[in-house]
Protein backbone atom coordinates (compact mmCIF):
# COMPACT_ATOMS: atom_id res chain seq x y z
CA UNK A 1 0.00 0.00 0.00
CA UNK A 2 2.67 2.06 1.04
CA UNK A 3 4.45 1.65 -2.63
CA UNK A 4 1.39 2.12 -4.21
CA UNK A 5 0.82 5.96 -2.85
CA UNK A 6 4.66 6.57 -3.21
CA UNK A 7 4.24 5.84 -7.02
CA UNK A 8 1.16 7.96 -7.61
CA UNK A 9 2.71 10.96 -5.17
CA UNK A 10 5.47 10.83 -8.11
CA UNK A 11 3.17 10.51 -10.95
CA UNK A 12 1.05 13.54 -9.58
CA UNK A 13 4.55 15.03 -9.05
CA UNK A 14 5.37 14.59 -12.74
CA UNK A 15 1.98 15.79 -13.89
CA UNK A 16 2.50 18.78 -11.53
CA UNK A 17 5.74 19.65 -12.81
CA UNK A 18 4.60 18.77 -16.84
CA UNK A 19 2.61 21.78 -16.51
CA UNK A 20 4.50 23.85 -14.91
CA UNK A 21 6.74 23.45 -17.52
CA UNK A 22 4.04 24.13 -20.34
CA UNK A 23 5.35 20.82 -22.17
CA UNK A 24 2.97 21.39 -25.32
CA UNK A 25 3.78 25.31 -25.49
CA UNK A 26 2.96 25.80 -29.29
CA UNK A 27 1.50 22.45 -29.99
CA UNK A 28 -1.86 22.70 -31.89
CA UNK A 29 -4.28 19.97 -30.75
CA UNK A 30 -7.52 19.47 -33.07
CA UNK A 31 -9.24 17.51 -31.18
CA UNK A 32 -12.67 16.25 -32.77
CA UNK A 33 -15.78 15.01 -30.38
CA UNK A 34 -17.93 12.18 -32.37
CA UNK A 35 -20.88 12.25 -33.63
CA UNK A 36 -23.39 15.50 -32.64
CA UNK A 37 -27.09 17.09 -33.12
CA UNK A 38 -29.34 13.68 -34.87
CA UNK A 39 -26.22 11.76 -35.47
CA UNK A 40 -26.10 10.48 -31.45
CA UNK A 41 -24.14 7.27 -32.29
CA UNK A 42 -24.32 4.59 -29.62
CA UNK A 43 -27.80 4.25 -27.02
CA UNK A 44 -28.45 3.29 -23.75
CA UNK A 45 -31.77 1.83 -23.19
CA UNK A 46 -31.61 5.11 -20.88
CA UNK A 47 -31.40 6.84 -23.51
CA UNK A 48 -27.50 8.38 -22.60
CA UNK A 49 -26.26 9.20 -25.93
CA UNK A 50 -22.55 8.81 -27.22
CA UNK A 51 -22.28 12.05 -28.62
CA UNK A 52 -23.16 12.98 -24.88
CA UNK A 53 -19.91 11.44 -23.69
CA UNK A 54 -17.90 11.91 -26.53
CA UNK A 55 -18.64 15.52 -25.98
CA UNK A 56 -17.90 15.46 -22.36
CA UNK A 57 -14.31 13.93 -22.44
CA UNK A 58 -13.48 16.32 -25.04
CA UNK A 59 -14.10 18.84 -23.49
CA UNK A 60 -12.27 17.80 -20.23
CA UNK A 61 -9.34 16.74 -22.14
CA UNK A 62 -9.18 20.24 -24.46
CA UNK A 63 -9.11 22.14 -20.46
CA UNK A 64 -6.17 19.08 -19.54
CA UNK A 65 -4.05 20.04 -22.72
CA UNK A 66 -4.55 23.58 -22.48
CA UNK A 67 -3.16 23.42 -19.19
CA UNK A 68 0.13 22.27 -20.77
CA UNK A 69 -0.01 25.13 -22.82
CA UNK A 70 -1.45 23.48 -26.11
CA UNK A 71 -3.60 25.49 -28.13
CA UNK A 72 -6.90 23.44 -28.40
CA UNK A 73 -8.81 23.39 -31.48
CA UNK A 74 -12.68 22.02 -31.06
CA UNK A 75 -14.48 20.36 -34.34
CA UNK A 76 -17.80 21.03 -31.96
CA UNK A 77 -18.28 22.26 -28.64
CA UNK A 78 -21.79 21.70 -28.69
CA UNK A 79 -24.62 19.05 -29.32
CA UNK A 80 -24.78 19.67 -32.79
CA UNK A 81 -24.38 17.88 -36.00
CA UNK A 82 -21.14 17.98 -38.10
CA UNK A 83 -20.23 15.97 -41.52
CA UNK A 84 -17.58 14.09 -41.53
CA UNK A 85 -16.77 16.32 -45.15
CA UNK A 86 -16.80 19.37 -42.48
CA UNK A 87 -14.36 17.76 -39.55
CA UNK A 88 -11.87 16.94 -42.04
CA UNK A 89 -11.77 20.26 -43.74
CA UNK A 90 -11.22 21.56 -40.00
CA UNK A 91 -8.23 19.65 -40.09
CA UNK A 92 -7.07 20.46 -42.93
CA UNK A 93 -8.05 24.19 -42.32
CA UNK A 94 -6.29 24.00 -39.50
CA UNK A 95 -3.13 22.04 -39.63
CA UNK A 96 -2.30 20.85 -36.21
CA UNK A 97 0.46 18.87 -34.99
CA UNK A 98 -2.28 16.10 -34.05
CA UNK A 99 -5.81 15.41 -34.47
CA UNK A 100 -7.23 13.14 -31.90
CA UNK A 101 -10.88 11.93 -32.33
CA UNK A 102 -12.90 10.78 -29.24
CA UNK A 103 -15.50 7.77 -29.83
CA UNK A 104 -17.55 5.23 -27.67
CA UNK A 105 -19.31 2.14 -29.55
CA UNK A 106 -21.27 -0.55 -29.35
CA UNK A 107 -20.73 -4.27 -29.94
CA UNK A 108 -21.66 -5.38 -33.40
CA UNK A 109 -25.09 -8.00 -33.90
CA UNK A 110 -22.28 -11.21 -33.89
CA UNK A 111 -20.15 -9.94 -30.75
CA UNK A 112 -21.08 -11.46 -27.28
CA UNK A 113 -22.35 -7.86 -25.68
CA UNK A 114 -20.77 -8.50 -22.49
CA UNK A 115 -17.68 -10.04 -23.36
CA UNK A 116 -16.72 -7.16 -25.73
CA UNK A 117 -14.80 -4.08 -24.09
CA UNK A 118 -12.10 -2.33 -24.30
CA UNK A 119 -10.20 0.70 -25.79
CA UNK A 120 -9.27 0.87 -29.49
CA UNK A 121 -7.38 3.30 -31.35
CA UNK A 122 -7.08 3.68 -35.48
CA UNK A 123 -4.97 4.88 -37.50
CA UNK A 124 -4.16 5.11 -41.84
CA UNK A 125 -1.06 6.84 -42.46
CA UNK A 126 2.25 5.40 -40.84
CA UNK A 127 2.69 9.10 -39.05
CA UNK A 128 -0.04 8.30 -37.18
CA UNK A 129 0.55 4.71 -36.11
CA UNK A 130 2.77 5.24 -33.31
CA UNK A 131 0.46 8.24 -31.97
CA UNK A 132 -2.16 5.13 -32.09
CA UNK A 133 -0.21 2.72 -29.87
CA UNK A 134 1.25 4.41 -27.50
CA UNK A 135 -2.32 6.07 -26.43
CA UNK A 136 -4.03 2.93 -26.77
CA UNK A 137 -0.79 1.10 -24.38
CA UNK A 138 -0.78 4.30 -21.99
CA UNK A 139 -4.72 4.25 -21.42
CA UNK A 140 -5.46 0.46 -20.84
CA UNK A 141 -2.01 0.26 -18.66
CA UNK A 142 -2.33 3.49 -16.34
CA UNK A 143 -6.43 3.16 -16.49
CA UNK A 144 -6.53 -0.42 -16.15
CA UNK A 145 -9.47 -1.11 -19.27
CA UNK A 146 -9.22 -4.24 -21.45
CA UNK A 147 -7.06 -3.82 -24.38
CA UNK A 148 -9.31 -3.53 -27.51
CA UNK A 149 -6.15 -3.27 -29.87
CA UNK A 150 -4.56 -0.99 -32.39
CA UNK A 151 -6.02 -1.43 -36.01
CA UNK A 152 -5.18 0.24 -39.50
CA UNK A 153 -8.60 1.53 -41.29
CA UNK A 154 -9.40 3.64 -43.73
CA UNK A 155 -11.29 5.89 -41.65
CA UNK A 156 -12.83 9.04 -42.30
CA UNK A 157 -10.92 11.08 -39.44
CA UNK A 158 -7.79 9.19 -39.94
CA UNK A 159 -7.80 9.77 -43.78
CA UNK A 160 -6.57 13.50 -42.75
CA UNK A 161 -2.75 13.41 -44.41
CA UNK A 162 -2.19 17.21 -42.82
CA UNK A 163 -0.90 15.53 -39.40
CA UNK A 164 -1.14 12.51 -37.44
CA UNK A 165 -4.58 11.73 -37.00
CA UNK A 166 -6.19 8.73 -34.72
CA UNK A 167 -9.31 7.52 -33.90
CA UNK A 168 -10.26 6.63 -30.58
CA UNK A 169 -12.76 4.44 -29.01
CA UNK A 170 -12.86 4.38 -25.67
CA UNK A 171 -15.41 2.35 -24.46
CA UNK A 172 -18.93 -0.19 -25.06
CA UNK A 173 -22.01 0.84 -24.31
CA UNK A 174 -23.30 -2.06 -24.56
CA UNK A 175 -21.23 -3.91 -21.86
CA UNK A 176 -22.83 -3.11 -18.84
CA UNK A 177 -20.11 -3.06 -16.76
CA UNK A 178 -18.03 -0.68 -18.82
CA UNK A 179 -20.96 1.72 -19.30
CA UNK A 180 -21.11 2.48 -15.60
CA UNK A 181 -17.18 3.42 -16.35
CA UNK A 182 -18.28 5.32 -19.24
CA UNK A 183 -20.85 7.50 -17.54
CA UNK A 184 -18.81 8.36 -14.15
CA UNK A 185 -17.91 11.60 -13.62
CA UNK A 186 -14.75 11.16 -11.58
CA UNK A 187 -13.88 8.76 -13.96
CA UNK A 188 -14.28 10.76 -16.97
CA UNK A 189 -12.21 13.33 -15.28
CA UNK A 190 -9.46 10.99 -14.97
CA UNK A 191 -9.50 9.11 -18.17
CA UNK A 192 -9.18 12.79 -19.56
CA UNK A 193 -6.36 13.74 -17.49
CA UNK A 194 -4.62 10.21 -18.63
CA UNK A 195 -5.29 10.96 -21.85
CA UNK A 196 -3.79 14.19 -22.30
CA UNK A 197 -0.59 12.88 -20.04
CA UNK A 198 -0.36 10.24 -22.91
CA UNK A 199 -0.25 12.63 -25.48
CA UNK A 200 2.64 14.81 -23.45
CA UNK A 201 4.64 11.32 -22.98
CA UNK A 202 4.12 10.74 -26.68
CA UNK A 203 5.75 14.35 -27.66
CA UNK A 204 8.54 13.59 -25.15
CA UNK A 205 9.19 10.53 -26.47
CA UNK A 206 8.82 11.81 -30.21
CA UNK A 207 12.12 14.30 -29.39
CA UNK A 208 13.68 11.78 -28.54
Amino acid sequence: MAQQQYEANVAQASVIKAKSQKSLSGVKIVINPGHGGEETGAVDPTGYFASYANLKVSKLLAAELRKYGAIVVMTRDNDKYLSLSARQEIINQEQPTIAVTIHYTFAEDYEDAEQTKGIRAFWYHPQSKSLAVFIHNYLTRKLGRAEGGVFWNNLALTRPEVAPSVVLELGFFSNPEEFEWITNNKEQTKLASTLALSIVEWFKNAKK
